[in-house]
């Protein structure tokens, strides 16, 4: 294993090195579908931008041709990249001994390739990206609120016959709807090269 995460090609992101969730799980030896839901059980613990990248929009159809050897699906809405610190978080909650031993390797001989070569200059921050990465982020944790209202709350609400299910229903969906229409409308002002970020 030690030879084929030496021999991985870093894939860049925002200037740091970054994991697919489909790599990550072939290195840690799992599946891909575990890494989705680890992230999504414990989506408070991950930050975007800290332990991910969330990649959509004009800057996911630009990756397709600059990261070309990752043969992203065209279907492919959305794309998460994971940061050092995610790779990490990952391998403490699998909690195995191969992904520990894989993310230390990782540490290493990927994260670490280029930390002595000296940036020469870097882009400034947009205002259109620090704006997507908040409109991003503030769905992620609407979205989370949202599935458990659905799910949870809700169904409870209705099976006590609280006025506040009837009361809180469409005020929950219509926030939904509108926050979704905003985030479309926000990722999309993102201009060529532009990526939703608050920080280099």
């Amino acid at each position: 294993m030690s030879n084929s995460v030496k021999s991985i090609p870093a894939i860049m992101h925002n200037g740091i090195p970054v994991v697919t969730t489909e790599l990550l799980a072939e290195l840690y030896d799992t599946k891909s579908n575990n890494i989705k839901v680890n992230h999504s059980r414990n989506a408070g613990r991950f930050i975007e931008g800290k332990h991910y990248f969330k990649v959509i929009g004009n800057a996911l159809k630009n990756l397709r041709v600059t990261l070309s050897n990752l043969q992203i699906s065209p279907k492919a809405r959305s794309l998460i990249l994971w940061t050092e610190r995610g790779a990490a978080r990952h391998a403490k909650m699998l909690d195995t001994d191969k992904a520990w031993d894989v993310f230390e390797l990782m540490e290493d001989h990927y994260f670490n390739k280029g930390k002595n070569e000296v940036v020469v200059s870097t882009r400034p921050i947009t205002q259109r990206e620090k704006d997507a990465h908040n409109i991003n982020a503030l769905f992620n944790h609407y979205d989370v609120f949202y599935s458990a209202w659905k799910s949870e709350i809700y169904p409870m609400l209705r099976q006590l016959e609280s006025p506040l299910a009837g009361r809180l229903v469409d005020r929950f969906q219509d926030g939904y709807a509108f926050l979704m229409n905003l985030r479309r409308d926000i990722n999309g002002r993102l201009q060529e090269g532009e990526l939703p970020r608050i920080c280099r």
